[in-house]
């Protein structure tokens, strides 16, 4: 067999291909139908008598930087994986660089998937390409990811298939078979794919670090990125260049003093596919003594499709004819389309010219399209009431759920009995957990349901799939849709309730709010229970919104309505109130209340339960009572993650982060970058933001200066202004980061920026505010003594009407940085000491002491000035504070402290990664590898590794010695 490859384009002169589930040898042998519908090849090691090469030239034409992507991960494949999203307009050499992937991939085994256009409807139907040649690797599963995937690809009946279960139970197949030889793993036409197999994929992505397992993946530019490009390497295929281009085109025989193909290079701008199709175009034409340029060649529309356009006006009318119901079929098997065909009076004979104008091809007792693109061009130049009569007659020889699809593409108008068929349809994928695959069907029944009133409920099941399923996107243009049929005000305030949630998620916390007011006001007459579900939902958007007045009238009048109600609904009113209370001041009244309803949520695991639980954790870790905010988190996670349903770890984890802010930085940096990673997987807007400034503020403390900077940065990036509830946070990192870098005044203007965005919003409660001491500090650096001052006596108010020991320790040091005499900052600096011996703030003790002997020496007492910051420094150093550490170390050298200074060196645990410590955690609890790897949603592979580095940093040989250890250091109990 001959082929030659272009920048792109692969021109084969025969076609053979491997049987689906079959194995070719040879260290890069591939099926020539990658790109099938439904066909993957795997590809095994070959032995060293049976090593063949890839028949043909397979350079490409430019693709330098891709290639060398693609090289070097595949090169590390025996040692590490990972993956790589190729995005780009069709035609622009996406399959071509797979091509070349697999060529170059040695001693490996090679898996091909891909998407198709008329399978999206399919939920799984990418993934069960993906897995079934590896279900021999299904018995490594644990019992409920086996369960779960079996499900999904119909292998078993499974009442109801969780979709993380499906997630992390691919990833475990995908690592169980790296582990026996390295994988690599290639979807072309990701945007084709369903969008269950994406949402895994995507999953998978972001975890293969660890495993011996390669994916690279190709999709359309714009479409199936959103998501999967944030959360892997992503590189985008430009066009050629014009000497390229032109290299191209001598391929085909073609030069530069030849005015049409100067004419195609400018046509196809840099498009290879285009190049290939009018270079052809044009030979056959000259072969009949014409030259093809004339006005329709220059008609509106992509480049590429003008291409086929050329090649289709160019067939026999029968094969035109022919070629509409093979782009029409979803399932283009060749006993249906021979069926198919002769309803017209055609046959498959007819399919002759588009094959031999390369149009079609037969594979594996199907045919079908050569290049995806073709399918919107041979139907767009049918006629409407031709291509409906194309899809009855296709449904009338098809069953299930394809029949469904064909019906609803048929349909010229509202049709209850199909959206009927699609309900039922969309219901079954709900069951399965396939959320990706049944809002699509939900949203097709809508559009074809004669009653505004079904439209409108079947457009709300559609969003409220689409928000569970992870498209929040999808979920609020749904529900605008849905408001636009409703009438029922009742169903009505429960599209409005979900299109706040969604606005809220996507970043909009300012609409949203308005929204759910909006609406409980209307509905508040009908049903109050439903008005105060409204009522509460908007209280978190208007906290992020920085409008915490508005917060707390919206949970005063959610409790109100609640009142004869009775149960969670009642619970979550009364929530939100003491929420509410304790962000804006009242923190005696709202503690009081959160712990009452804690003691009513104890033991009830439900998800809404589970949810309001973690809301009282959060709660009361702004009422000083941080440890059993912890408890009660631990708790909830471990939850979460034991039933497989992630939803609320990125919140869960941010409120743990913010309790380990204070002394437990390793853990705080650990839960931080986790919510991140789930953040971005969900599309969450709002905690993706949240947990990038945790995470610089952290950075900010540890030194890291630039990092910080970034994280801010791209938390603009994500957020912009719509966020105004964390833009006082962004504020508050950088200006840390500016007073841990010594730049008193820059410090001092993110601080008063960030301090009256406080103000502006309402929030009174300074445990939300750590930097408020440092305000003052830099204040007095910089010579506005009394604006340092005034900042003190704020902080005394707060102590006194919140009672929090945060505000009582930092008005203390504020006191003694603003000390006229020795005596004076003594007597503060004892003051302190008895609030921290109270309450754990390791680092906030220390720059107590630091400030305290700096004033102490500045009244000419080193003596005493050099016990606090003998302490301060060991604290600074233990915690890896670097940028206090070495303050603090030289103002006890200018004591005249003689003696070699030694801090404590830094916990073991410090040198872990986030995830390292994720893992040593779940280990040291108890849990075992394979349960642990199910509770991080991680493979068994990957928490072996980590595990093994974890005993080499700790320095500790067993499971026992990993829990004393972590025990010591405070991660576990």
């Amino acid at each position: 067999m001959e082929r030659q490859v272009y920048g792109g384009v692969m021109e084969e002169a025969a076609m053979t291909s491997v049987p689906a589930g079959g194995a070719a040898y040879g260290p890069a042998q591939v099926s020539e139908d990658s790109g099938a519908h439904g066909a993957y090849c795997v590809v095994a090691p070959a032995a060293p008598d049976e090593v063949t090469s890839v028949p043909g030239p397979a350079a490409l034409v430019g693709r330098r930087a891709e290639r060398d992507l693609v090289n070097g991960l595949v090169d590390a494949l025996p040692r590490r994986g990972g993956a790589l999203l190729l995005s780009g307009e069709p035609g622009i050499g996406k399959s071509m660089v797979l091509r070349h992937a697999a060529a170059h991939c040695q001693g490996a085994r090679v898996l091909w998937a891909c998407g198709v256009e008329s399978e999206a409807v399919l939920p799984y139907a990418v993934l069960a390409d993906v897995l079934l040649p590896l279900r021999h690797n299904f018995d490594e599963l644990p019992s409920a990811q086996r369960r779960a995937v079996e499900g999904c690809l119909a292998l078993t009946d499974v009442a109801e298939s969780n979709p993380y279960a499906v997630c992390a139970g691919a990833l475990g197949v995908l690592a169980a078979a790296g582990e026996s030889w390295p994988l690599l793993v290639l979807v072309d036409d990701l945007h084709w794919a369903d969008p269950s197999s994406r949402q895994v994929l995507q999953f998978v992505a972001r975890r293969l670090t660890t495993e011996r397992v390669a994916l690279i993946m190709a999709a359309r530019r714009g479409q199936a990125e959103d998501g999967i490009q944030e959360c892997v390497p992503h590189t985008t295929l430009g066009p050629l260049s014009d000497d390229e281009c032109w290299t191209l085109l001598r391929r085909q025989s073609l030069d530069r003093a030849d005015r049409a193909a100067d004419r195609i290079v400018r046509l196809a701008h840099g498009n290879p596919l285009v190049l290939v199709e009018y270079g052809a175009a044009l030979a056959r034409t000259r072969a009949c003594g014409a030259e093809p340029w004339d006005d329709s060649w220059e008609a509106p529309g992509p480049l590429v499709e003008r291409a086929w356009r050329g090649q289709l006006r160019m067939l026999p009318p029968r094969s035109r004819e022919a070629l509409v119901y093979v782009a029409a079929s979803r399932t283009p098997q060749w006993p249906l389309l021979q069926r198919v065909l002769a309803f017209d009076g055609l046959t498959t004979a007819d399919l002759d010219a588009a094959e031999a104008a390369g149009l079609v091809r037969m594979r594996d007792g199907a045919c079908e399209l050569r290049h995806p693109v073709l399918r919107p061009v041979v139907l767009g130049q049918c006629a409407t009431v031709r291509r409906l009569e194309v899809y009855r007659r296709l449904a009338e020889l098809s069953s299930g759920e394809l029949q469904t699809w064909y019906l609803a593409a048929a349909a010229p108008g509202p049709d209850e009995s199909v959206a009927a068929r699609l309900v039922s349809d969309a219901r079954q994928a709900r069951q399965r957990g396939a959320l990706a695959a049944a809002a699509p069907a939900w949203r097709r029944a809508a559009e074809l349901s004669p009653d505004p009133a079904d439209a409108a409920r079947r457009l709300f099941e559609a969003a409220h799939d689409a928000f569970y399923g992870g498209t929040t996107r999808d979920a609020a243009e749904w529900c605008e849709l849905a408001l636009t049929h409703s009438q029922d005000p009742l169903l009505t305030a429960d599209i409005e309730l979900l299109r706040g949630q969604a606005c809220t998620w996507l970043g909009d916390p300012g609409r949203a709010h308005q929204l759910l007011v909006g609406a409980a006001r209307t509905v508040e007459s009908v049903d109050r229970s439903r008005a105060s579900q409204l009522y509460g939902a908007a209280v978190v958007p208007a906290t992020m919104d920085g409008r915490m007045r508005e917060a707390c009238e919206s949970a005063v009048r959610c409790e109100a309505l609640a009142d004869g109600t009775h149960g969670i609904r009642r619970r979550q009113a009364a929530v939100m109130r003491a929420r509410a209370q304790v962000l804006g001041g009242d923190v005696s009244s709202g503690r009081t209340a959160l712990l009452a309803l804690l003691d009513e949520t104890r033991g009830r695991t439900g998800p809404e339960e589970r949810q309001t639980t973690m809301e009282i954790a959060q709660g009361l870790s702004w009422t000083g009572d941080g440890e059993l905010a912890r408890r009660v988190l631990d708790t909830v996670i471990e939850g979460v993650r034991r039933d497989n349903a992630p939803a609320l770890l990125p919140y869960a984890l941010l409120a743990r982060c913010q309790v380990e802010m204070w002394s437990r930085w390793p853990m705080a940096r650990a839960d931080a970058t986790e919510a991140l990673r789930w953040a971005e997987e969900f599309g969450h807007l709002a905690m993706t933001g949240y947990a990038l400034i945790q995470l610089a503020r952290l950075d900010a403390l540890h030194g890291d200066f630039a990092d910080c900077r970034k994280r801010v940065a791209q938390y603009e990036r994500w957020c912009g202004s719509r966020l105004r509830g964390l833009a006082l946070f962004a504020r508050g990192a950088l200006g840390t980061s500016a007073f841990a870098a010594g730049d008193a005044e820059a410090a001092r203007a993110h601080l008063e920026a960030a301090f009256a965005l406080a103000d502006e919003m309402g929030l009174v409660n300074p445990t939300l505010m750590p930097w408020v001491a440092d305000l003052a500090e830099a204040c007095l650096r910089t010579g506005a003594r009394e604006e340092a001052v005034a900042v003190a006596d704020w902080l005394r108010e707060r102590d006194i009407a919140t009672g929090l020991a945060w505000p009582a320790a930092a008005h203390a040091r504020c006191r003694v940085m603003l000390a006229r005499s020795a005596e004076e900052a003594a007597d503060w600096l004892a003051v302190a000491e008895r609030v921290h011996a109270d309450k754990e703030m390791a680092f906030e003790a220390a720059r107590t002491r630091l400030v305290a002997g700096e004033v102490l020496r500045r009244f000419r007492r080193p003596s005493a000035a050099r016990e606090p910051l003998l302490l301060a420094q060991r604290t600074f150093t233990a915690l890896g504070a670097v940028p206090w550490a070495v303050r603090a170390e030289a103002e006890v050298a200018a004591t005249g402290h003689r003696s070699a200074v030694h801090g404590d060196e830094p916990p073991p645990v410090a040198l872990l990664t986030p995830q390292e410590l994720q893992v040593a955690r779940a280990i040291g609890e108890g849990l075992s590898n394979v349960e642990a790897a199910a509770s991080l949603f991680l493979s068994r592979k990957t928490i072996e590794a980590h595990l093994t580095r974890v005993y080499r940093k700790l320095g500790v040989r067993s499971r026992s010695d990993l829990a004393r250890c972590l025990a010591r250091a405070g991660v576990t109990g």
